[in-house]
């Protein structure tokens, strides 16, 4: 009876020495992870983003098409992609890994990617979004020539690659 008596009051005090001090909040949203989540805004490397956000660093099981690789790897004229995407946001955790993984694999100075992040209203520091007038993320844009050729909105109908050799081939 001694030991049960002593497992209980040692019980007792595990559990009252773990209670929080803090006063319960009506305002749930301190709890939500999304309250905890820095997003990230304005421009931002490759590196900086897996290295920051792990979840654009998971491989995906997505086999790039060789033939749109190499076709992608001919293109001569310089070509800025230009990826505006949320860290937060679902949409772009799906595709921009591959955009990611697509970029790694070509090997061609000619096509250049920067990296936009932004916040939940859709906006960054120097407001590049506004300026390309981004409404909903992700939004890779291509341009050759300082012109807009096409964009790519929220979701791929078909593999990156093949969208963007399209877009590439729409001149």
């Amino acid at each position: 009876m001694m030991k049960l008596t002593l497992l209980f009051i040692l019980s007792l005090m595990i559990l009252t020495g773990c209670k929080t001090t803090e006063t319960p909040s009506s305002d749930h949203s301190q709890h939500s992870r999304f309250s905890q989540h820095m997003d990230a805004q304005g421009p931002i490397t490759i590196n900086e983003l897996q290295s920051e956000y792990p979840i654009f660093a998971v491989k995906r099981q997505h086999e790039l098409n060789t033939d749109a690789v190499y076709a992608l790897n001919q293109i001569t004229t310089p070509t800025q992609i230009i990826a505006f995407f949320g860290t937060w946001c679902h949409d772009s955790q799906r595709e921009i890994p591959n955009l990611l993984k697509l970029k790694k694999a070509l090997n061609n100075p000619n096509i250049q990617l920067q990296l936009i992040a932004l916040d939940r209203q859709k906006t960054d520091n120097q407001g590049l979004a506004e300026k390309a007038d981004v409404e909903y993320t992700p939004t890779i844009i291509v341009y050759q020539n300082q012109e807009e050729l096409g964009r790519i909105v929220e979701t791929t109908s078909e593999p990156i690659e093949l969208e963007l050799l399209n877009i590439l081939r729409q001149e």
